[in-house]
Formats: C-alpha cells, sequence, structure tokens
C-alpha cells in the first residue's frame, strides 16, 4: 500500500499517545491478510497499540507474534459467514485467493504467470466477528482488508464490529471480469451505506502485453526469481481504498473523536484532523491543549516552520509561500523516466520464502 499519503512523523498524535489518550483502551487494529507483518506506521502508538492480525499460515503466525508482543495473529479464512470455501493456490502467493482468475481475460496482462493456478485447497471459513470474540474483543478502530477480491464478505462478516470502527483500509478491484470478485462501487456502496466516506485512493495499473510498461516496483516469487507487478501505466486495475467517518458534525465519544485525529494525521489528511479538533476542543484539551495539536500538525514549507496561526495568517492564494515556486507542482516523473522505485521507504522489500503456499503447492500441485 505504498502509494497512499502516509505521515511517516505524526507529531500530533505522538503527543496525544505521550499523554496517555490511549493507556486505558489500546488502539486497536485488525489486520485481515497480514503476511510479513503489519505497517510499520503503527509503532507511533507504542505500547498502547493492540494489532490483531488473520493469516492462513500457522508458522507465519508465530514467527510474527515472536516478533511483536502487542500482536496476535489468527489463522482463520474469513468469510460472510462460517462454512466451507476454495483457495486457488496461485503462482504468485499473494495472488491466492477464493476467486479464480479468468486466465483467458488476466492471460493479456504481463501479470498472467502471477495469477496461474497451481492447486486447489478446500479450507473451513469464519466471520470476522466470531473470530474476534474467540479472544475476547468486540471492537476495533481500524480495520485493513487486503484478500484478492474477497475484501466485502471479510467486512460483512465483520458487520457487527463496523458502527464502532472509525476507519477502513480495503484493497478493491475495478473489474469483474478479472475473477468474478465484487467490485469497487460494490465495496463503496456497503461501507457508505454504514457512514463511512471515501478519503483516499492509491490506484494501482497493469500493462498489456502487447506493449509492456515498466513495472511500479521490484517483485519476486517466493524462490527469489523476478515476478511481474504493477506498472507505470496501464489500464486501472485496483486499488487500495481508505474509507473514514466525518464525525466534524457528529456526536461521538471523546476516544472516537481522538481515534479519528490520529488516523487522519496518520493518513496524511492533516487538514482533516485539524478540522476535526476545531469542531470539537474538549476531549482533545483534556489531553494536550488544542493550540499546541494545531501546531503540530502544521506542515514545512519551504524550510519554514510556521505556528497553526501563523499559517492561517498567510493568503492561502497568493502567498508566496504557499504557491508553487514554477507555477505548478508535478509528481515525480516516472513516465519519463524509468530508473528507480517508486515505493514508500518504510515498505519491506525483502524476499521471504512462503514456505505454507510451498507445502500446500507440494501437497496438491
Amino acid at each position: 500500500m505504498s502509494g497512499l499519503h502516509i505521515n511517516d512523523s505524526p507529531r500530533m498524535t505522538a503527543a496525544l499517545v505521550k499523554a496517555g489518550a490511549f493507556r486505558q483502551q489500546p488502539f486497536t487494529v485488525v489486520d485481515v491478510g497480514a503476511r510479513g507483518g503489519v505497517a510499520p506506521y503503527w509503532s507511533v502508538f507504542g505500547d498502547d497499540l493492540r494489532i490483531i492480525g488473520f493469516e492462513l499460515d500457522p508458522d507465519e503466525c508465530r514467527r510474527l507474534e515472536a516478533i511483536d508482543p502487542r500482536t496476535r495473529y489468527l489463522p482463520y479464512a474469513l468469510d460472510r459467514e462460517r462454512g466451507r470455501r476454495t483457495v486457488y493456490v496461485a503462482n504468485y502467493a499473494a495472488s491466492s485467493s477464493f476467486y479464480r482468475t479468468d486466465p483467458a481475460y488476466f492471460g493479456r496482462h504481463t501479470a498472467a504467470r502471477n495469477a496461474i493456478v497451481s492447486s486447489e485447497q478446500p479450507l473451513e471459513t469464519s466471520t470476522l466477528s466470531t473470530a474476534l470474540a474467540s479472544i475476547g474483543l468486540s471492537s476495533a478502530d481500524f480495520i485493513k482488508a487486503d484478500a484478492e477480491g474477497a475484501e466485502l464478505e471479510i467486512l460483512q462478516g465483520g458487520e457487527e464490529l463496523l458502527p464502532g470502527v472509525q476507519g477502513i483500509l480495503s484493497e478493491v478491484r475495478f473489474s469483474r471480469r478479472i475473477s468474478g470478485c465484487p467490485i469497487y462501487w460494490e465495496v463503496d456502496r456497503y461501507l457508505r451505506e454504514r457512514g463511512f466516506e471515501l478519503y483516499d485512493l492509491d490506484v494501482y495499473r497493469l500493462s498489456k502485453k502487447a506493449l509492456p510498461y515498466p513495472y511500479l516496483y521490484a517483485n519476486y516469487f517466493d524462490d527469489g526469481r523476478p515476478a511481474a507487478g504493477p506498472s507505470t501505466q496501464g489500464q486501472v486495475f485496483e486499488a487500495n481504498a481508505l474509507y473514514m467517518r466525518d464525525l466534524v458534525v457528529a456526536s461521538a465519544d471523546p476516544r472516537r473523536l481522538i481515534v479519528a485525529a490520529c488516523l487522519f494525521e496518520i493518513f496524511g489528511l492533516a487538514d482533516c484532523a485539524a478540522e476535526l479538533i476545531l469542531a470539537h476542543r474538549d476531549p482533545f484539551d483534556a489531553l494536550v491543549p488544542s493550540e499546541q495539536l494545531l501546531d503540530l500538525l502544521v506542515p514545512e514549507v519551504k524550510g519554514r516552520s510556521l505556528t497553526y496561526r501563523q499559517y492561517m495568517d498567510r493568503d492561502p492564494v497568493a502567498d508566496p509561500l504557499l504557491r508553487p515556486t514554477d507555477g505548478r507542482r508535478f509528481p515525480e516523473a516516472i513516465i519519463a523516466q524509468y530508473d528507480g522505485e517508486f515505493a514508500a521507504s518504510w515498505e519491506n522489500k525483502r524476499v521471504v520464502k512462503d514456505t505454507f503456499w510451498q507445502r500446500l503447492l507440494a501437497r496438491f500441485g
């Protein structure tokens, strides 16, 4: 999820954590599809963090738990309801899914080899609500779902949890032709009907074999061989969609307001965090003076650090400090030059042998 506008130094959140905002009730993240570990940006919560991850491989669950005692990983396959589903194990382990990729359609793309089905594995499924209840948990602050097309069913299986959830990061597909899985508008409608709004969209593309574009980042099979992946150009394929609740005009308990402000800052939406603080100062003032929190949200501009008041006193249209130097800001020129990786610095790119999927291939291949 490298294209999101992650703030790797969320100063306001750090101040609230230090003031004890989550000392009584830890900030809780549910990570569905947690192979390799959770994103490092959650570390700002320190000892006041609780992470529940879901990963099919029991050995990987144990390995991850040994790394960080604040985490717990459960080897469950999650679905809309308890039952039995078939996992289509793919050449590229991360492409394995409850949905079989259509080779006739996907075969036209450069990443076609990744999705070739090597075996089929029947699995018992549980729901997110049931799985969390089994460890005595009935609430979460944030849910991440990355399940190769099964995200909607996973969220539906956690229906009872959603009223208390402030943010959701879900992988979404844009074409049903890929595998027949639910696509973006279905996930979007489901979450909007439950009070969430779209705040960010990290889009990925796949190019056609007819004229391959360079890849966006380095990708590898489990044995270390180079693998295809998202490309710098091409048709939109999937995205990571960030959904949050707008609590500016809503009634919410103090902790929930603080959770929302922290999430906004972490995901690069400091303007939304500031708006929330200005609308609901009291719960923030009880921990840290709200003016101080607003100061911590102000970005550095052209090497200058400003207080919130100094920043707001400037003309957002005419002030040279806030205007682009050359008249327009462009993203990194990845279209004109293909000479490097375009990925977040925090993303772990090391090659990990996926022994769980290798065992499945050996058994059913």
